[in-house]
């Protein structure tokens, strides 16, 4: 059985998941994050290895799942409403890399990983991890500093996802990489120029793009 932690306010995205084989546990809404996030996976948790997850305190309710699915987790009470405070968890760990604006983003046990330092506090929520050496961003500053740090990047338009709430949402809340070899997009492009150049960019890792027809790309906050 396959199982996600999701915001699940959009009934389109839930079927989605379910019809590819995903037991859907809702993420725990809370006031510790600004209202049109605060279901947010992606600010709400964070995934640090294969067997650790760090949440916000807000989400304890959830620790018997996690525990079932045999994760360390590790509780934080920082999370609070605000650009800074809010987006403590929102960083990108991979096997190479920590992605992250150092001024607002936990610090992590770093291993033999290279840390990557942004701009951007909601790194996570603007940047697909395609592999550990490939992403897909809508932020000018995360696409540039991947390119000089030679990590293949693709960048694409920003302010055509939708977030309820916010003048637009971003590409990694309207996604979830489901496995080494598929990501769900959260609806469909607009842009077909965008949408042409994610699918090039995908086959190039041997990724498949899932999408969701006939439905705006929507930021629910990955999963």
């Amino acid at each position: 059985m396959k199982q996600c932690i999701v915001n699940t306010i959009d009934k389109d995205i839930i079927n989605k998941l379910n019809n590819l084989g995903y037991v859907c546990n809702a993420v725990i809404p809370s006031e510790r994050v600004s209202p049109p996030i605060n279901a947010h996976s992606d600010v709400l948790y964070r995934k640090v290895d294969s067997n650790t997850i760090i949440a916000s305190s807000c989400q304890r309710a959830n620790l018997p799942l996690l525990e079932k699915a045999g994760y360390n987790v590790i509780f934080i009470d920082m999370i609070k409403p605000g650009y800074k405070t809010e987006s403590y968890l929102n960083f990108i760990i991979n096997e190479k890399y920590i992605i992250r604006n150092e001024n607002i983003a936990l610090h992590t046990d770093i291993g033999n990983r290279k840390i990557i330092n942004v701009k951007q506090g909601y790194t996570s929520c603007s940047t697909i991890c395609v592999t550990d050496d490939a992403y897909i961003t809508d932020d000018e500053n995360i696409y540039n500093t991947l390119i000089n740090n030679n990590i293949d990047c693709l960048k694409i338009s920003k302010g055509e996802i939708e977030l309820p709430g916010y003048d637009y949402g971003f590409i990694g809340g309207a996604s979830v990489k489901l496995n080494e070899k598929e990501i769900l997009f959260f609806g469909d492009f607009k842009n077909q120029i965008d949408k042409n150049n994610v699918i090039k960019f995908l086959n190039k890792y041997k990724v498949n793009a899932i999408f969701i027809e006939n439905k705006k790309l929507t930021d629910i906050g990955s999963a």
